[in-house]
């Protein structure tokens, strides 16, 4: 299995502002501190001080079950101040010129890409039509499942958003709805699938009383559509070109995220690899302290405390404590070199670079956003720090040999093969060593494993006998 570093790139570190931005309400509504819930099955787990876990069933009755003293003492870690460089250890860098990265050429934006992002948005923000429903429209569905007339768990919903054509419920269901209009009530006929999740259900005949609340068409964009919902597109785009420009800069911008990142990360694990680097007691225990840290508040964001984690994880406290101790010192041999960079080449955190960093976070997010709004967000040494990343990992990218190299047919074929073993063994083992932390702790994200529902895949979850 293919080990992913805890690299620190600036590029990385505006993922994870962007990503705190649009996770500030993942967490469950009604959760706080170190309480999560648990969609699924309506219970909440929370660790109290005493080390003892909480699980509240949603009949309100409440379990107490006591977690590992070892797990409850990793919970209380906190981050020391990193050290001034002069404290870190000793470094002796790599010749920067001596470094050669190979990479893929980056990806010109054409037309098409820009068709396909703007057909991605309008599928967002459908208009609602009273017209008959066709194939692509979304209806906003109450239904009642019923086998043999009686009424089956998870067969009902109110409110729900089917897209007709999606294949998110069982076949034949969707099809029922094609020609139905706001307003009518429509019998659903359907036989559950032989292999069906639920065994009580399969290969059964239901039927669905469905009543359609509303039926949603995406709109062909229009100079006045797009006005109309300048707003919701947060755009300034008067006219259908302007706004076709607009996409087009935020596509180049991703593209250039991603190239600058795998640029950037591979110069920096070659720089780390190559350089001589001893480092101090005071490095090593704040490396260890924030990467254990960062692994334990990104699980909780996701909604689960580091007992649950490991638990799921097949992963004792003391196997945690080897990989966390193995991640931190590529983090901290990664500080010492972006401090020693900073410090050569008399890098800090001018109004200049600072600016320098909202623009680019502002292009790469597709919003407007000033100085003031970044500081509010993540508070002015946070932003500040990353400005001082930012004209590093610029420097090492200006310095390090970068080459561009077209896959032959043979290496893209290769790749690919790699690439679905390594899928494939993720998936075996997936409850064994697969522990990663939004930082890159392991070889999968952080997103993939801990993701919060929405209230839409909630209501699905809560409706699966219906679905597929």
């Amino acid at each position: 299995m293919k080990k992913s570093k805890f690299l620190i790139t600036a590029v990385a570190a505006l993922t994870a502002m962007s990503m705190a931005a649009c996770n500030s309400g993942s967490v469950p509504e009604g959760t706080t501190g170190a309480e999560t819930t648990a969609a699924a099955d309506g219970t909440t787990e929370s660790t109290a001080a005493d080390g003892t876990a909480e699980s509240t069933a949603a009949d309100g009755t409440a379990e107490t079950e006591a977690v590992d003293p070892a797990i409850a003492e990793l919970e209380k870690t906190e981050v020391p101040e990193m050290p001034e460089l002069k404290d870190m250890g000793h470094i002796k860098l790599v010749d920067l010129s001596t470094i050669t990265v190979e990479t893929a050429p980056k990806q010109v934006v054409d037309e098409e890409m820009i068709d396909s992002q703007i057909d991605t948005l309008l599928s967002m923000h459908k208009d609602e039509v009273d017209e008959a429903a066709k194939e692509g429209d979304t209806v906003n569905i109450d239904y009642v499942g019923t086998v043999d007339g009686v009424e089956f768990d998870g067969g009902s919903a109110t409110g729900y958003n089917l897209t007709l054509g999606s294949g998110t419920f069982i076949p034949g269901y969707e099809d029922q709805l094609i020609g139905a209009k706001k307003g009518e009530k429509v019998t659903v006929k359907v036989t559950f699938p032989e292999d069906y999740g639920k065994e009580d259900l399969q290969g059964k005949d239901a039927e669905f009383a469905v009543t359609v609340n509303t039926v949603s068409r995406t709109p062909e964009l229009t100079d006045e559509w797009l006005k109309k919902h300048a707003e919701d597109l947060e755009t300034e785009a008067k006219t259908v070109a302007e706004f076709r420009d607009e996409q087009k800069a935020l596509l180049k911008a991703q593209i250039d995220y991603s190239y600058n990142e795998e640029v950037r990360s591979d110069a920096l694990q070659q720089i780390v690899d190559k350089s001589e680097i001893g480092m101090s007691d005071a490095m090593k225990e704040y490396a260890e302290a924030y990467v254990i840290k960062s692994q334990i508040d990104s699980a909780a964001q996701y909604g689960f405390t580091l007992s649950k984690m490991l638990d799921m994880y097949g992963m004792s406290v003391d196997e945690f404590k080897e990989e966390m101790s193995s991640y931190a010192a590529d983090y901290a041999a990664q500080r010492m070199i972006v401090a020693t960079i900073a410090d050569e080449q008399g890098i800090k955190a001018t109004d200049e670079l600072i600016d320098k960093l909202v623009s680019e976070y502002s292009t790469l997010s597709g919003q407007k956003i000033n100085k003031v709004m970044l500081i509010e967000q993540f508070g002015g040494d946070a932003v500040k720090e990353e400005a001082v990343n930012n004209a590093v990992f610029q420097y090492i990218q200006d310095n390090v040999k970068v080459v561009e190299k077209e896959e032959t047919a043979e290496e893209t074929e290769a790749a690919a093969e790699t690439e679905e073993t390594e899928e494939e063994t993720e998936e075996e083992t997936k409850a064994g060593n697969d522990l990663q932390g939004e930082g890159g702790f392991k070889t999968k994200k952080v997103e993939e494993v801990y993701t919060a529902p929405s209230d839409e895949e909630t209501t699905e979850a809560e409706s699966e006998s219906a679905a597929k």
